[in-house]
C-alpha cells in the first residue's frame, strides 16, 4: 500500500491513546483520526490463562495489547487523587493534574462506571491511623478510589470503542508501528505493518501512546 494522508495518527489504543481520541472527538475536531494498535479489539481479546489454562505465548500478548491495554483485564481501580500514582503533578502542577483526573473520571462515569467512591468517607479509625503516622514522621494520603471491576471494565471499554468507531475514528487493529517518520527535524507520521502489508501514514500530528511496555522500535 502507498502513503496515506490523515490529520492525526495515534499510535497505541491503551488509555492514553483512547483519551486522546476522546478529547479530539468531544471537542469537535473534524479531521481524520487514525488509531493504531498491534493487538485486538476489546471484544476479541481472550487469554487462555483467564480460563484456567496455561499461557499460550500469544504474539502479541492478549493481556497487554489491544484496545484499552492491560486495563481490560485489570481489577479496574481508579485513584482519584493527584497525591498518588506518578509525577504528573510535578510536570503540570497539582491543580491541573486534579482537574485532569476529574475530567477522566467524568468520562468513565458517562460510559457506565460505578458511581460509588471508596475511601472518601471520614472514619474515626482513619483519623487514629493519621495521628500515628504523624508521630512516626509519615503522611497518610487520602485517596478516594472508584472500583470498575474486571468484567465491568471490559464492558465499559467496549462502549468507548464503539463510541469512537461511530464518531468516525479509524481504529486499526493488528497494526504495528515500525518507525516514526522524521523529515527536516519534524515528525511527518509513521510507518506501519498491518493485515494489508506495510505502508506509511502521513499525518499533520502524530501522538505516540505506546504504554508502559514501550515500543519495540
Amino acid at each position: 500500500m502507498g502513503a496515506q494522508d490523515v490529520d492525526v495518527v495515534i499510535v497505541g489504543a491503551g488509555p492514553a491513546g483512547i483519551f486522546c481520541a476522546l478529547a479530539l472527538v468531544e471537542r469537535g475536531f473534524a479531521g481524520r483520526i487514525v488509531m493504531l494498535d498491534k493487538g485486538l479489539a476489546v471484544e476479541d481479546r481472550a487469554c487462555p490463562k483467564q480460563a484456567g489454562g496455561p499461557c499460550a505465548g500469544c504474539d502479541p500478548c492478549r493481556i497487554t495489547t489491544g484496545f484499552s491495554g492491560a486495563g481490560a483485564f485489570s481489577d479496574g481501580k481508579l485513584s482519584l487523587s493527584a497525591d498518588v500514582g506518578g509525577d504528573l503533578p510535578e510536570l503540570i502542577g497539582r491543580d491541573e493534574a486534579q482537574k485532569a483526573i476529574a475530567e477522566v473520571d467524568g468520562i468513565y462515569l458517562a460510559f457506565g462506571a460505578d458511581g460509588r467512591v471508596e475511601g472518601a468517607e471520614k472514619r474515626p479509625e482513619v483519623d487514629e491511623i493519621r495521628r500515628r503516622a504523624i508521630r512516626a514522621g509519615l503522611k497518610l494520603v487520602d485517596c478516594p478510589l472508584r472500583h470498575l471491576g474486571t468484567e465491568r471494565a471490559r464492558e465499559l471499554y467496549a462502549r468507548i470503542e464503539r463510541y469512537l468507531l461511530d464518531a468516525g475514528v479509524d481504529v486499526r487493529f493488528r497494526t504495528s508501528c515500525t518507525q516514526v517518520l522524521i523529515e527536516g527535524g519534524a515528525c511527518m507520521g509513521v510507518a506501519v505493518d498491518g493485515p494489508d502489508g506495510p505502508c506509511e501514514i502521513r499525518a499533520r500530528q502524530t501522538v505516540v501512546a505506546t504504554g508502559r511496555r514501550g515500543a519495540d522500535w
